[in-house]
């Protein structure tokens, strides 16, 4: 799944690659994606300006005060191309620009959504009007204080985007191993030191990130659209040693969800 520092290097490719390029055709090759009644045709025309993300939306202005919301879900993957290029399997949305340029969509799964909505209408976007501050902008007194009144598990209180937008579960585990927390540790059992801790983590771990993935950005829209966790450092590690203590990284999944950590560095407390 898309998260922060892959929908950030996005974000900022697409920023300067659509700045200004005007929409030529649209070709929508999985209907139900677009949750518009009229569909994207009404793009046609009309360029992009600024390209912005909440959480783990992608929000593209376009010239006549308008916004068109992507939530990539699961597997919702963009690929930037010349025209001429052969589209590859799977390609469910295409926005063919001016100067012979293609934003293509592609998601396996088929489970991300595009909106087109007026400005001031990204309530109606569905879970948007849920979502909590964004993970990046959200300051420490805040987030402190909003954790005090989680009792749950730690990773499933990162990973609800009521709480705070934009994290996953890969950099959940990253986040928490940063932190020497346990993923299954209660909310109930922190401290406030504790809280802050895990507010410096996930601020310390995304600035750690987002230049990574970002160098990556650039080569990867033109030739892949894969997720870029090569760098993670428990998330995905079951087995490997631990980066900084040399233990072995566990592993646990459930619900489908695979769960990283190393038990020497983040014991867990009762």
């Amino acid at each position: 799944m898309p998260e922060i520092p892959d929908l950030e290097a996005i974000r900022q490719f697409l920023a300067t690659h659509l700045q200004g390029k005007v929409v030529e055709a649209v070709d929508v090759r999985v209907p139900w994606l677009v949750r518009n009644v009229d569909g994207l045709d009404s793009l046609v025309g009309h360029g992009f300006g600024e390209v912005r993300r909440y959480g783990k939306f992608l929000i593209f202005h376009t010239d006549d005060e308008r916004l068109l919301v992507v939530n990539p879900m699961l597997t919702g993957r963009f690929h930037w191309a010349v025209s001429s290029e052969p589209r590859r399997t799977g390609t469910c949305v295409t926005l063919a620009l001016a100067g012979g340029h293609e934003l293509r969509y592609s998601d396996q799964r088929r489970m991300g959504r595009w909106y087109l909505v007026g400005a001031g209408e990204l309530d109606s976007v569905p879970q948007f009007a849920e979502l909590g501050p964004d993970a990046l902008e959200i300051d420490e007194e805040t987030f402190v204080a909003r954790l005090a009144r989680r009792r749950g598990q730690i990773k499933n209180t990162l990973t609800n985007q009521r709480f705070v937008a934009g994290i996953g579960n890969a950099y959940a585990d990253e986040i928490l191993w940063e932190a020497r927390l346990h993923p299954h540790r209660r909310g109930s059992t922190l401290a406030e030191g504790d809280r802050r801790c895990l507010y410096r983590a996930m601020r310390s771990t995304f600035e750690w990130a987002m230049p990574i993935v970002a160098r990556e950005a650039g080569e990867r829209l033109y030739q892949d659209n894969k997720e870029w966790r090569a760098h993670l450092r428990v998330h995905r590690r079951e087995g490997e040693p631990c980066p900084r203590c040399g233990g072995s990284v566990r592993g646990q999944t459930r619900g489908g969800r695979e769960t990283n950590y190393c038990l020497h560095c983040q014991p867990l407390e009762l």
